[in-house]
């Protein structure tokens, strides 16, 4: 008798303070900022740089394509080959040089991106920062922007863009 007075004893109190965790949860919503993280990326100053290299490699790849054309015209096929070898070894170099700025400007833009919404999160006091939409794919050829929040939620997004132009 004892131990069913003891053991139902507890299971009030156990119940009483799940009780009031749940009822404090119900009442203190966290704080969940939102960002765009596509607007977030065009309006860093690395993305001009970046789009730039990339117009340079792609120029500079063209260049040489048509380079080889006219260099090989009326040459044998063994004879075009070794020209071809010997553009893509004085390629190399230059092409991997320009990748190698490429990455680090999108690793550098990444890293402001990150360290600025945290700033800004932890500034504003947000428990939680969600991206407010992914690209999802809909055929081979296509992707839509979906919205992972339908209700809710505070948008940092112009506020995060504020702090990576404020060094």
């Amino acid at each position: 008798m004892k131990k069913q007075v003891l053991f139902i004893g507890l299971l009030v109190v156990i119940s009483l303070l799940l009780v009031g965790n749940f009822s404090w949860a119900a009442t203190t919503s966290p704080n969940i900022g939102l960002i765009d993280v596509e607007k977030l990326f065009n309006a860093h100053p690395n993305t001009q740089k970046i789009i730039d290299l990339e117009k340079q490699f792609v120029e500079e790849k063209q260049k040489r394509q048509q380079d080889l054309n006219e260099k090989g015209k009326g040459k044998t096929r063994e004879e075009v080959r070794a020209l071809e070898d010997e553009m893509n070894k004085e390629w190399a170099p230059i092409g991997e040089e320009i990748l190698k700025q490429r990455q680090e400007l999108i690793n550098q833009r990444y890293d402001d991106v990150i360290a600025s919404v945290k700033a800004v999160a932890e500034s504003m006091k947000l428990t939680l920062v969600i991206r407010t939409q992914i690209r999802v794919p809909v055929s081979q050829n296509e992707a839509v922007d979906m919205p992972l929040v339908l209700y809710g939620g505070t948008d940092i997004t112009d506020k995060v863009i504020e702090k990576m132009k404020t060094p």
